[in-house]
């Protein structure tokens, strides 16, 4: 997902857990979208996450993945956020990721 998000001129920040990300968001008030695997495993990641996330910066973008989920209900993510189970098609992910850049 970095190199497809990066050829298409994406700026990314790779991180290895929910607090990496957190201290970022924290740190940093350029960023756009959180594009968040669910699966991993951490006291505040999965789906909670996107929850903490949306309570602390409401306008930010959501974009959440999983390969061991495969449908969440709508409230069960976060605001306007999305779902993406994998495999993600590459189009879908880069509109899923445009649309919530345009709704940040």
């Amino acid at each position: 997902m970095t190199a497809l998000l990066t050829r298409a001129e994406f700026e990314v920040i790779q991180v290895q857990n929910p607090d990496e990300a957190w201290a970022i968001l924290e740190a940093q008030d350029d960023v756009d979208v959180l594009l968040a695997d669910i699966d991993i495993p951490s006291p505040t990641g999965g789906v909670d996450l996107g929850w903490y996330v949306r309570d602390r910066w409401p306008g930010l973008g959501l974009v959440l993945t999983s390969d061991q989920v495969r449908h969440l209900r709508p409230d069960e993510v976060p605001g306007d956020g999305c779902f993406l189970p994998h495999p993600v098609p590459a189009d879908t992910l880069l509109d899923e990721v445009r649309l919530a850049v345009r709704r940040h």
